[in-house]
């Protein structure tokens, strides 16, 4: 029995009232795409309408600086999606007349988009008859067909678009893309699903079997590393100096100079790596104190930093990397939650002070 007909019947009365699905765009898709992965509707919303507002064009976007992009993406998160957004801007300016290709293949072309994004954005925006599966697909799919198989195996995840690409009507496409993605969100979820609402449950293969709470199967994940590092809250007056991320974690944020403390015994070892790190930003410590710990954990690894404010006698001349800002202008920049933390623990008075964000 198709599913098409119950599920649209149903995203045609309950779908939520959201700003990319007013008066949609292409590039309202793109953008919102973007800002939906491994990040929660309620927390895109605020951030989405700043971002349109700002830039509510693709040729605006293109025009913009990579700090004026991150800083509105500030808070948000896996800030690659900030800078790979704006490279596909660049990119549909440069190469498709400053508007977004209408097939999946050549969306795939543009820079930084993935086949998920490529994807979703063809069936929403162009009503190309695709399959986008993002993790709220992938349970509504594997609860549906009553795949036990792990949903994190390329091979699963490859089986479960196959077969939602199968469900796809020739009509409304992306709607049905997006009615999925709703059905996970709101009534197929990952803990107590609300199946008694649900508008598949019928042909839902894990209901039948008892075996809603079982699936999907995940694969057991990595532990994380724990991470110490120290952190130089270097100032001068009322600035303080922040340098901007290479690769790894946060790559193209600004923050404030850091390296790995290796030792996590002697608490004099994170002491002497902020004096190594004052030295290696090219500043002569004439204050150096420690003013606690902040700790987050990221998807990858679990970070805490201990920080320690240093004043120096005389700013110098900043790198190209560098910045000395006033703590209002890094809302000029691409700055972290965790790099807000750090700053406002390293300016603030001396204290032991421990943040956690899950």
């Amino acid at each position: 029995m198709p599913i098409a007909p119950s599920l649209l019947r149903w995203y045609d009365r309950t779908k939520r009232d959201l700003p990319w699905r007013r008066a949609p765009t292409p590039y309202k898709t793109l953008v919102s795409e973007l800002m939906l992965q491994q990040t929660t509707v309620a927390t895109v919303v605020p951030y989405f309408e700043r971002f349109i507002k700002r830039f509510p064009t693709l040729a605006s976007l293109a025009a913009a600086s990579e700090d004026e992009v991150t800083a509105l993406w500030s808070g948000l998160g896996y800030y690659a999606r900030a800078r790979n957004l704006r490279r596909a801007a660049v990119a549909a300016v440069g190469q498709h007349g400053g508007e977004l290709p209408r097939t999946e293949a050549a969306l795939g072309e543009l820079p930084g988009l993935g086949p998920y994004t490529a994807a979703a954005v063809a069936a929403i925006a162009f009503g190309a008859r695709t399959f986008a599966l993002d993790g709220n697909g992938a349970r509504v799919m594997a609860r549906l067909g009553g795949v036990s198989d792990s949903i994190d195996l390329p091979a699963t995840r490859t089986r479960l678009r196959e077969a939602g690409t199968r469900e796809v009507p020739r009509g409304r496409p992306g709607d049905f893309t997006q009615a999925v993605m709703e059905l996970g969100a709101t009534i197929c979820t990952p803990r107590n699903p609300s199946c008694d609402l649900c508008p598949l449950r019928a042909p839902c293969a894990a209901r039948a079997a008892g075996t809603v709470d079982a699936i999907p199967r995940r694969t057991k994940r990595v532990v994380r590393p724990v991470v110490r590092v120290a952190c130089a809250c270097v100032t001068h007056g009322a600035r303080v100096l922040l340098v901007r991320r290479g690769r790894g974690l946060l790559a193209g944020t600004w923050s404030l100079p850091e390296a790995v403390v290796l030792s996590a015994v002697a608490s004099d070892a994170a002491r002497d790596v902020a004096r190594r790190v004052a030295a290696e930003v090219g500043v002569r410590v004439a204050v150096l104190e420690h003013h606690g710990a902040v700790r987050q954990v990221f998807t990858h690894r679990d970070v805490t930093a201990e920080v320690f404010r240093i004043v120096v006698a005389r700013a110098g001349r900043a790198r190209a990397d560098q910045r000395w800002v006033a703590p209002a202008g890094m809302k000029q920049l691409g700055v972290s939650s965790f790099t807000r933390k750090t700053v406002a623990l390293g300016l603030g008075s001396k204290r032991d002070n421990v943040a956690r964000r899950s």
